[in-house]
């Protein structure tokens, strides 16, 4: 299994984050409404924002984002061997 600090998913997570605490801010939105409107404590909805929890998954991000009206894409690529 590859070691995550070694792939873009801490780079992903960051971005992930960053347009989910602008949009938060743009709608006047405080972490105890996101909880509310995705059905997640607020306290897990802060960790999960802070990235202080351990093993917080793009799917809890993706949640969030989903909850507050984004729409989140992939796009995969090969990678040059």
């Amino acid at each position: 299994m590859a070691d995550l600090e070694n792939t873009d998913v801490p780079r992903l997570k960051t971005e992930l984050t960053e347009k989910i605490l602008k949009e938060m801010e743009r709608q006047g939105l405080s972490q105890g409404a996101v909880g509310r409107i995705i059905g997640m404590d607020r306290r897990n909805v802060n960790k999960t924002l802070r990235g202080t929890e351990k093993g917080i998954a793009l799917n809890q991000l993706v949640r969030i984002a989903n909850g507050i009206g984004l729409k989140v894409e992939m796009t995969l690529k090969r990678t040059r061997k």
